[in-house]
């Protein structure tokens, strides 16, 4: 599904109006149900054309959110005010949503409005301490085990390191799902691709430099070259082609996707398509069959975080890899393709926690108490 529904949700509300005519105090003209919708139109089709898949998903399913909790509690949803923002975001704080969803909720509520040419409620003077008071019983809540469950802790996918990476190699055969799970893992683990870039990857994006003997990666888009205006590639190994070889060849690969599902029940669009006497359509592995992959095959090698592993743990996996081996944060984001060192400083916190002053003080003071013992 690539539509965005913010329109159609609102025509489909049953118990409450979609737009008010007027609101708020003092009060303020809003222009006529036709005209916010039919603006709202026009905003959907430019929004789709220009923002990714997943950014539109986002917005979407947020602001579902919001037109239920509107039509449950009898508000119009447009437009809202301070208080009706708080109000659904503290319905959303008490069903345990946590930091990002609520942040994420505030923006698509403000962005939709903006996009009716209605006043975001998110910027208004007010709202700093009603998203004040809002973090503050944020950072008090805890869970049902009694334990803190403030919502600003990042749940870190699982790492898979070189040595995860090459145990769960050794569990896998020559059947072609195995083929293809290991070559999808050593690409993953080589590349840094995240799992909505591993899926689009084609054979065509694969080159090799003969000069240096190396082969990369052409990475067409990613999460932060959504447009394709840097070129991005990414280094792979021999041994990853190797693999990757192997696969094609068990698959009849020559051209086009790379990671094809193998076996299975086949798609609703395929069936269709066979019936009809049409060429079948090719099918790509989606992005959220990378991780149960990746999990599964942890589980296989009896890897102790198994199930913390997720579609991206081979690029939090890499990334701990190249500090523990002495690559600058800088090196680390060309590799991984990230435009912050902020991510980058997240993955590898644990990491970077055996080279911070601390332990630079505490290796000092070793080597001083060694010196004196030797004296």
């Amino acid at each position: 599904m690539n539509e965005l529904l913010v329109v159609d949700s609102l025509q489909d509300l049953q118990e409450v109006a979609a737009v008010a005519s007027t609101a708020f105090e003092p009060v303020v003209a809003v222009p006529s149900a036709p005209a916010l919708l039919e603006r709202l139109r026009a905003w959907e089709a430019d929004f789709l054309a220009g923002q990714a898949r997943a950014t539109v998903a986002a917005v979407r399913a947020d602001w579902q959110q919001y037109i239920e909790w509107c039509e449950a509690q009898h508000r119009t949803p447009l437009p809202a005010d301070v208080d009706q923002l708080a109000a659904f975001i503290n319905n959303a704080l008490i069903r345990g949503r946590k930091l990002s969803t609520l942040k994420r909720y505030v923006y698509t509520v403000g962005l939709i409005h903006e996009a009716a040419g209605l006043a975001s409620p998110a910027k208004d003077a007010r709202w700093k301490r009603k998203w004040g008071a809002i973090r503050k019983t944020l950072v008090e809540r805890t869970g049902a085990d009694g334990e803190p469950d403030n919502g600003n802790l990042t749940r870190q996918a699982g790492e898979l390191l070189t040595d995860d990476i090459a145990k769960i190699l050794a569990t896998l055969g020559e059947h072609p799902r195995d083929l293809r799970d290991a070559a999808m893992l050593a690409l993953a683990s080589d590349t840094l691709a995240r799992e909505s870039e591993l899926v689009g990857v084609r054979v065509e994006h694969l080159h090799q430099n003969r000069a240096k003997r190396s082969w990369s990666l052409w990475l067409p888009r990613s999460k932060s070259n959504q447009t394709g205006e840097r070129k991005d590639y990414r280094h792979v190994s021999e041994e990853t082609i190797a693999r990757v070889r192997a696969w094609q060849a068990a698959a009849g690969i020559e051209t086009g996707l790379l990671f094809l599902p193998v076996g299975g029940r086949p798609k609703r669009r395929v069936q269709a398509a066979v019936a009809e006497g049409r060429e079948p359509p090719i099918v790509a592995l989606g992005a959220k069959e990378v991780a149960r992959i990746f999990r599964r095959r942890a589980v296989q090698a009896g890897l102790a975080h198994a199930w913390s592993i997720s579609g991206h743990s081979t690029r939090v996996g890499t990334a701990n890899d190249l500090i523990n081996g002495g690559a600058t944060i800088a090196q680390i984001m060309d590799a991984g393709g990230w435009r912050s060192a902020e991510m980058v400083a997240i993955y590898t916190r644990r990491s970077q926690a055996g080279a911070n002053a601390v332990a630079e003080l505490r290796a000092k003071q070793r080597a001083a108490g060694g010196r004196k013992e030797t004296e």
